[in-house]
């Protein structure tokens, strides 16, 4: 009987199955004739919760052609999908409706640089000069992975004593997931990469040993841009158009994203870049940059990807904001950092940067990355977790936890810029993905309180 039971259990599980995959494929099918009989796109709408009109955006934009920007899924002669992987939960309408703008890219590397004399060359592809000046200099960006250094803080107890508003946020609500990040790892399982990036120059080397010490090991590869090479702290000199200087930012950029294309997009699957004040909780971030939902929204948002993919929507993530309220004008925040895939550091190198704005002079590179990329439909994605927290933060962790509403927000920056953002420890998600403004000594401090490194911190035994 209960062998009968389990069969009948089954049965109905395989039955609705079908019946799931059934209707997703009814819904594709549904969405593809409706794009026939209106040739003019949808408009978009923030106020539109339209699930259908959201989900029929992804599933059928075209490109100029006419091809299908999603491809529809393969199908066998009886007309049943094959190897199709359905999500256990679709996206967000918001982040329907902002994938669906986007196109596939064809991930193959295309190389800028090959079969050109160094002299050739023009920024922003000109390369790095090593600590001598000479010019074709390769870093090695597994260097502080392979041989990271040890953990000093000499504050470390006093520091750890400090019960303030940061200590608040990261003991209540914020926290590093540790085991999920140990299951991963010893489950076999393929990670994903992550290169992480850092900008700065060489008055302000003296921070990055605090990065060394803490977060940057964690990386796949981790390299620091700069107008010093020094292998030691894992500086590079990656010289661009126009001074060195902060209103000339978008050039060092520009520069930096087209070094680290020509020499490791092959090699990861995602690309952070921040300031030399930047703390990255890396194990949260990779947990979910390989989570479903991301998985799905970089492969259409319909199917999961099967891991043979040769194209892939470009996903742009990171703390969004709307410049000056305008929420037709979104960008990520540079403070926190933004992540990209492969699709998007490509069509970014590739098709975006030597056609638009080539030669500006501007320090908000942030918003021009995202000015770009906008140009080939890529919005910013909604990074926030299940329960509306943000992952990527602007400031320091007891800077969100205090934050309110001023009286007059509209005479305030960050409550115009916000996008329906939470107040107290509702405001970051609990497995936040970064910090920003954590200068020295705090990235250690932080550092300490996430990996329960704090004297009598009882978690530091389970660790």
């Amino acid at each position: 009987e209960k062998q009968q039971e389990l069969e009948k259990q089954q049965e109905l599980e395989k039955q609705q199955e079908l019946e799931k995959q059934q209707q997703m494929e009814a819904n594709h099918a549904a969405a593809i004739d409706k794009k026939k009989d209106n040739d003019t796109p949808p408009k978009n709408n923030n106020n539109n919760n339209n699930k259908e009109a959201a989900a029929a955006a992804v599933a059928a934009d075209t490109d100029d052609d006419g091809n299908l920007a999603v491809p529809p899924p393969a199908l066998d002669a009886n007309n049943n999908n094959v190897d199709v992987k359905l999500p256990s939960k679709s996206l967000s309408d918001t982040n329907l409706e902002i994938i669906g703008k986007a196109k596939f890219e064809d991930l193959a590397y295309v190389d800028l640089i090959s079969n050109k004399l160094q002299t050739d060359l023009k920024h922003p592809h000109m390369g790095a000069q090593d600590e001598h000046g000479n010019w074709g200099y390769v870093f090695d960006e597994t260097a502080l992975r392979k041989n990271p250094p040890p953990f000093e803080f000499n504050k470390l107890e006093r520091a750890c004593a400090n019960h303030d508003s940061h200590y608040a946020m990261l003991t209540k609500k914020v926290f590093v997931d540790l085991q999920a990040h140990h299951e991963k790892e010893v489950s076999g399982v393929k990670r994903d990469k992550i290169f992480c990036l850092v900008y700065t120059i060489s008055p302000y080397h003296d921070a990055i040993p605090f990065i060394q010490q803490t977060w940057g090991p964690k990386c796949d590869g981790f390299m620091v841009a700069s107008n010093l090479t020094d292998p030691t702290l894992g500086t590079v000199n990656i010289p661009h158009e126009g001074p060195e200087e902060y209103n000339n930012i978008w050039q060092k950029v520009r520069a930096m994203w087209s070094y680290v294309y020509d020499h490791y997009y092959e090699k990861y699957d995602w690309f952070h870049i921040g300031g030399d004040d930047l703390y990255l909780l890396v194990e949260n971030l990779r947990l979910y940059l390989e989570s479903e939902e991301i998985q799905l929204a970089q492969n259409g948002g319909i199917h999961l990807p099967k891991g043979d993919e040769t194209e892939q929507l470009p996903l742009f993530l990171g703390r969004r904001f709307a410049y000056q309220g305008d929420r037709n004008d979104i960008f990520i925040s540079g403070g926190s950092g933004y992540t990209m895939n492969k699709a998007a550091l490509k069509l970014l190198v590739v098709k975006g940067i030597p056609k638009f704005m080539p030669h500006l002079k501007t320090f908000s590179e942030d918003t021009m990355v995202a000015k770009v990329l906008r140009k080939y439909g890529v919005e910013p994605y909604d990074t926030k977790d299940e329960n509306g927290g943000e992952r990527y933060m602007p400031f320091l962790p007891g800077h969100h936890l205090t934050y309110r509403l001023p009286k007059h927000p509209e005479n305030d920056w960050y409550a115009k810029y916000s996008i329906d953002i939470k107040f107290g420890l509702d405001h970051c998600a609990a497995r936040s993905v970064a910090f920003h403004y954590v200068k020295k000594d705090l990235q250690k401090r932080l550092h300490a309180i996430l990996y329960h490194l704090c004297p009598g911190d009882d978690k530091a035994k389970e660790k």
